[in-house]
């Protein structure tokens, strides 16, 4: 795990790509390279975790025709490696940086479709003379990029941060009044390729940019996303087999992520996503002790509680962490409202665009202690997006029985779902109750902002689940929790990485019937039955999906009288997206 930065078209060489490093120097406390050649320079910030003798970067092939800076870890990199020793290529470093390199000389821009892992990189070509920008298929990776044309010439500025780019000097600083305005209409913010900031770009889960004397291409270089949606109109019956072959994958997925010359560790909430990655761990560490080598004597747990909060999960925690008794060195961090406000300003510029919740700040605290323990975190994002972890997939579900005409099925999941159902009738109740004199969001917003931007429109897929969670993987809700994930461990020096988002373990799920999603009401039911008998049964069935978040209600109530001086203040009237008397 790394950052990286870089240019295409400048001549300023070292100078420029240090002033964009040092603004993410978190990234990369174990060394940092420089490449510059003509108009191309690459700047790279290790954090070392596999090959920690030789791996540094920039790093280059034998006659220093490819060149690259690589952020990220391809997993199946020694079963890739493997292959290109039997076509002749040779290694010099035991690096999954190195694999990348000979994969593209050996197979072309097809290579990358083959990597299972996270990845952003820039890399080389010095023989074609271009320069290639690359995004892993899901996003875990970021990379931004700022265009910069003048006379009829275009450069690109690029890194793993929002902040380096601004700190070339060579972008104005402008928001982005588009994206503002869609984050408060709709409280989306990552599901397109512009950011908060004017100018600042990103390239896209499974896009490539390629740089040469033929101007600027980005492009796809995976059909993934396809593949799931042809995958998803399989429906391969559910047995009882299913379960157990689910069960291997992501065992393999997990043992995968355990490659490392350094301590790993977990974030664990309590959910049923994050014990099922502790339970497998830890019977891993019993049955395979060379597969968990990386986290040695005693599994490592990071988990964020609120004593007395109706969102704690505490109990949960407890339930696992007994079943593992003497196996687990369990940290609980307990995140406050002082604290919150102590750690606003680093919490905003480590996550550099807005959020539409605090509960990214919870999982901010866990990464600011498990620091000091490992390197590398095991975390269960990506679940709730395949296996329909939240309650409105629940909905999406019904309409999608409805429009099929299966009304048995329809009436029995209605039925099975019931207590879901009234909880989240309840829960929205006592929302609207406490907030009785609230005023729409929509309504805060200042007339003429509103009506510059009143066209927007945010669709989702309404009736069909499988295509619904296809579009929350790549486009909606996935995006931002892994870019919170990124921002969050990388600030403290960190590496996260998230076993459910494996290809493999994917294109099995969504090769099923959508009863291994949602069943007699209950959702994630592979998962169910692939951990039944590993995780405690008050996990493993339990129905309250409460999520890495805090106290926010509670804490805002607290903090009331902070917000309201920044509501009255000149500055915030000053600006044009908020009717400050409303």
């Amino acid at each position: 795990m790394c950052g990286i930065s870089g240019y295409y078209g400048f001549t300023e060489g070292k100078p420029l790509l240090k002033a964009m490093n040092d603004a993410q120097a978190h990234r990369g406390p174990d060394g940092e390279g420089y490449f510059t050649h003509g108009k191309i320079g690459l700047g790279h910030l290790r954090l070392a975790i596999i090959d920690r003798a030789h791996g540094a970067q920039p790093l280059s092939n034998q006659d220093e025709s490819l060149t690259i800076v690589y952020n990220g870890e391809i997993y199946n990199y020694l079963e890739l490696r493997a292959e290109l020793e039997q076509v002749g290529y040779t290694f010099t470093t035991n690096s999954d940086t190195e694999v990348v390199v000979h994969a593209y000389a050996a197979w072309g821009e097809t290579a990358f479709d083959r990597f299972n892992g996270m990845f952003a990189f820039a890399l080389y070509d010095k023989t074609a003379d271009r320069l290639l920008l690359v995004r892993d298929h899901f996003g875990i990776k970021p990379l931004y990029f700022a265009t910069i044309s003048e006379q009829k010439i275009t450069r690109v500025l690029f890194a793993s941060e929002i902040k380096a780019l601004l700190a070339s000097g060579k972008i104005a600083k402008k928001p982005n009044d588009r994206i503002i305005y869609r984050y408060l209409k709709f409280r989306i913010h990552e599901d397109s390729d512009q950011t908060f900031f004017e100018g600042i770009n990103k390239l896209m889960p499974g896009e490539m940019m390629v740089l040469d004397k033929n101007g600027i291409d980005i492009k796809r270089y995976t059909t993934f996303d396809e593949e799931l949606v042809a995958l998803a109109g399989n429906n391969l019956p559910y047995d009882k087999n299913v379960a157990e072959i689910y069960h291997e994958k992501l065992l393999h997925a997990i043992k995968l992520r355990l490659q490392s010359e350094v301590t790993v560790g977990t974030s664990f909430s309590g959910g049923l996503d994050s014990s099922t990655i502790v339970a497998v761990i830890n019977e891993l560490m019993h049955q395979d002790k060379t597969a968990t080598q990386s986290v040695g004597a005693r599994q490592n747990t990071y988990s964020a509680i609120f004593p007395q909060s109706a969102n704690d999960e505490e109990h949960y925690v407890d339930a696992l962490l007994e079943q593992c008794k003497g196996d687990v060195a369990a940290h609980k961090i307990k995140p406050d409202a002082d604290g919150f406000v102590k750690d606003l300003v680093d919490f905003i510029r480590t996550q550099e665009e807005p959020l539409i919740s605090t509960g990214p700040y919870a999982q901010y605290k866990v990464m600011q202690e498990a620091t000091k323990h490992v390197t590398v975190l095991l975390d269960g994002q990506g679940a709730d997006e395949t296996m329909a972890g939240y309650i409105p997939y629940y909905f999406v579900y019904l309409r999608q029985l409805k429009a099929q005409g299966q009304w048995l099925k329809l009436t029995t999941e209605l039925f099975t779902s019931i207590d879901i159902f009234l909880r989240f009738i309840r829960v929205n109740l006592m929302a609207k109750l406490w907030r009785k004199k609230a005023i729409p969001a929509a309504s805060l917003l200042h007339r003429s902002f509103k009506a510059r931007y009143k066209d927007e429109r945010f669709d989702i897929v309404r009736d069909n689940l499988k295509l619904r969670l296809i579009d929350d993987i790549f486009y909606h809700s996935l995006p931002a929790l892994l870019r919170y994930e990124d921002k969050n461990t990388m600030r403290f020096s960190l590496e996260g990485r998230v076993p459910f988002l494996d290809k493999e373990v994917i294109k099995y799920l969504f090769g099923l019937s959508e009863e291994a999603i949602i069943k007699s009401g209950w959702n994630k039911r592979i998962l169910r039955d692939a951990t039944r008998g590993l995780l405690p049964e008050l996990i493993n069935r339990r129905r309250n999906k409460i999520g890495f978040t805090t106290p926010e209600h509670e804490w805002f109530m607290r903090l009331k009288n902070r917000f309201y001086s920044i509501f009255l203040s000149e500055s915030f009237a000053n600006r044009h997206y908020f009717d400050q008397p409303t």
